[in-house]
This record gives C-alpha cells, structure tokens and sequence, in this order.
C-alpha cells in the first residue's frame, strides 16, 4: 500500500512538471521573436576611403554632364550630384581626420575645378601606372572591400571620366545614367554596411547618409530611357 501511494506521489509530480512546462511553452509561444540585427566589423578606413572614392566619382562625372548633357533634366540632376555628393566628401575629410585615416586624391590631377568640371587637357591623367601607385598607396581599396568587390579606384574613376567625355547627345546622356544607377547601387550596399558598423562614427554617418542615396537612385531611375 505504502509503494502504491509512493508511485502516485511520483506520477502526480510528473503530472504537473508536464502541465507547468506547456503552460510556459504556450506563453511563449505568444511573445514576440525579437532578433538583434548584427554589427559588420568593416574596417574604418575601408569605409572611410572607398566612400570618399564613390563620392569623387559622381562629383567628377557629373561635373562633364553638366557641361556636355543636352538634356535639362539631365543637367539638373548633375548639378545636383555635385553639390550633393562635395558636402558628403567634406564631411568624410573630417571623419577621416578624426579617424587618422588617409584619404586617396581628393581632386583628379589636372584640370579638376573645384565645381566637378574637368578641362579637356588631362595628359598626366593617362600615366597609368601612375595611378595604379597612388590607389595602392590608398590602401588598395577594391580588394579590401569584399562585399563591394567592383569598388573603383583613381584609375577607375579616370577611365571613367575619359570614356564618358568622349560620347555625345542621347548617348552621352544614357551612358551617364547607367553609371550614376549602377554607382548608387554599390554605395547602397557599402552605406548600409556602413550603417552595421561596431564603430559609432561610422554607423552615425552611414545612417545619415544612406536615404540621400537611395533618393538618388530614385530619381535618376525615372531619368532612365534604356
């Protein structure tokens, strides 16, 4: 009798060992998942610099479509990159010095206006080894940044200025809102990265910064006749 009691002692704990477990799991069940988004260590002077790189880049290209587009809208939006896009690079040259990071170039060599727009004579622009020596002396950027493998280089950013001078009219235009779309797409990708970073500064910027881009994107995109 006395093993008889013992044992529905024991099954009675079970009994409400099983109860209690399926009442938390219910009321569990019905909290929210809160998941914790990750912070990306990218390096700060990876960011720093090949932010500054994509910042050049539309200052200079956008300075030749502002003199050699035909389109109006076109010419506006340029005007727009250039004031837009040389705020952002003054405030990178600040976080870079607070960062005691050094920046590539900030102005191509000759024939750069502090506007964006580019002279015709670029004759030291074409030594490109060069050029090949100053983005390795920047930190070889666009093997540093692994997400953002196709990110440009001076040379690049020569190249591309070159190539786009040399074209005219409805071409000329389309040409450079490929680029600029194309362009705004990696600096999504990079900001928003940015915007992960485990560095405050970084992640301040970045944030800041990142709707801007993705307004540009926007509006260049209805520019888009392809």
């Amino acid at each position: 009798m006395k093993n008889i009691f013992s044992n529905l002692a024991k099954t009675a704990v079970v009994l409400l060992s099983v109860s209690s477990f399926n009442q938390l799991a219910s009321a569990h069940d019905h909290q929210p998942l809160v998941i914790q988004s990750k912070m990306i260590d990218i390096p700060v002077e990876v960011f720093i610099r090949q932010a500054m790189l994509s910042g050049m880049k539309e200052v200079q290209l956008s300075g030749v479509a502002s003199e050699q587009s035909t389109d109006s809208k076109i010419k506006a939006f340029a005007m727009m990159m250039i004031n837009d896009h040389s705020k952002v690079n003054e405030e990178l040259k600040l976080l870079a010095k607070t960062k005691s990071v050094s920046l590539p170039m900030s102005k191509l060599p000759g024939g750069m206006r502090p506007d964006g727009r580019v002279d015709s004579q670029l004759e030291n622009m074409k030594d490109t080894t060069r050029n090949q020596n100053v983005a390795e002396a920047a930190g070889n950027m666009s093997s540093s940044v692994t997400s953002n493998p196709d990110g440009d280089t001076e040379a690049d950013i020569l190249k591309s200025v070159e190539d786009l001078k040399k074209m005219k009219g409805a071409s000329f235009d389309q040409a450079y809102v490929n680029v600029m779309i194309s362009d705004h797409q990696k600096a999504i990708a990079l900001f928003e990265e940015g915007a992960k970073s485990k560095d405050s500064a970084i992640r301040k910027f970045a944030s800041k910064h990142l709707p801007h881009l993705k307004a540009h994107l926007k509006q260049v995109s209805a520019l888009n006749k392809s």
